[in-house]
């Protein structure tokens, strides 16, 4: 018998414990901001070499941002964001 998806999802939820939704969440974080940056950075045709040299971070700090493996701290975020002409702002959630 084929269970739904629903049901597979729900017995791993079941076993991972509460913190697995934590995590889950900071990770669906770190990605948002990781493409954020990628599109604009596409957009003003920048290398990650050249981003980062245009902000003082390291290229390898860049690339872990991209790829969502690292959170950047405010200051870097604003510094990244000053070099894309972008600006850091908080935006109400959809309900």
């Amino acid at each position: 018998m084929t269970r739904a998806y629903d049901e597979v999802v729900a017995a791993r939820r079941a076993r991972v414990g509460p913190d697995a939704a934590a995590r889950g969440e900071v990770l669906e974080e770190a990605y948002s901001i990781a493409m954020q940056v990628v599109e604009l950075r596409e957009k003003h045709s920048l290398t990650q070499a050249q981003l980062a040299a245009q902000c003082g971070v390291n290229q390898a700090d860049i690339s872990r941002i991209e790829r969502g493996a690292m959170s950047p701290t405010a200051r870097t975020l604003q510094r990244i964001a000053d070099a894309l002409d972008a600006d850091v702002r908080l935006v109400a959630r959809a309900t």
